[in-house]
């Protein structure tokens, strides 16, 4: 697979070719300025506790398709 040909895990070889599309992507948006009554709701919202959501929930504890085995032939 390819985290192989990298000599790296595939999470590692996924994580750092997504950090990688970000960055050439997203370059005007790495910094962004608020006002003040901004700043308080941008603060506020990263403060408040986070909101469950049990689809998200119930998918995390099912294992990945990348935890399952390989289904088996078709015969």
């Amino acid at each position: 697979m390819c985290g192989d040909a990298a000599h790296r895990s595939m999470t590692d070889f996924v994580l750092e070719n997504a950090l990688a599309r970000a960055a050439e992507t997203l370059p005007d948006r790495q910094s962004f300025q608020l006002d003040s009554e901004q700043w308080e709701a941008f603060g506020a919202a990263l403060d408040a506790p986070p909101q469950e959501h049990p689809r998200m929930v119930r998918l995390l504890q099912e294992p990945s398709v990348l935890e399952q085995p390989p289904a088996a032939a078709a015969g």
